[in-house]
């Protein structure tokens, strides 16, 4: 979060005056109402506030990730970890509106065939193997697990973390 204005708060080492504005990554300034800006934690975040010490504490609960059980074929969805419970397959979302470091990742809870499914124009890279366009990367091996990454520039899907046994078609 960057700041505009003056953030001095009183016992803070300011000069007591109040909060101006707060800024965000996004939409416009946040002004004081009743001398007070809150802060909410989004999906994942958790805010603390201690009114003796004036401090905010941030905490990132679960990496921001929300956890879903699947167990038929669905459309995976960025910034979403699956645990794979049947034979199945995920489908990567198209590349479109997607930014660098989009990340999905894919848990197999079963002995059952889980299927990773690259959109049209997309490549899975696993290490050195790397799929056809609009291939897959496929596991049967339970307790594997697969974290993917969005990368813009050649429209594709890296694993920065692989467990257990994956291939690509």
């Amino acid at each position: 979060m960057s700041q505009a204005g003056v953030i001095n708060v009183a016992g803070g080492g300011g000069g007591g005056a109040p909060v101006q504005t707060l800024t965000g990554n996004s939409g416009g300034p946040v002004p004081p109402t009743g001398n007070n800006i809150k802060i909410i934690g989004g999906n994942g975040i958790n805010i603390v506030g201690t009114p003796g010490t004036s401090t905010l504490t941030v905490n990132v609960i679960n990496d921001g990730f929300p956890w879903l059980d699947e167990a038929v074929s669905y459309p995976a969805t960025v910034q979403t970890g699956y645990f794979n419970t049947g034979v199945l397959t995920a489908s990567l979302p198209a590349s479109a509106g997607l930014a660098n470091g989009a990340t999905i990742i894919f848990y197999v809870d079963t002995a059952s065939v889980v299927t990773v499914q690259a959109n049209a124009g997309q490549q899975i890279n696993i290490a050195n193997n790397l799929s056809s366009v609009g291939g897959t990367a496929n596991s049967n091996a339970e307790g594997s697990v697969l974290t993917l990454v969005f990368r813009i520039a050649d429209s594709s899907w890296h694993a920065i973390s692989s467990l257990g046994s994956w291939s690509t078609t």
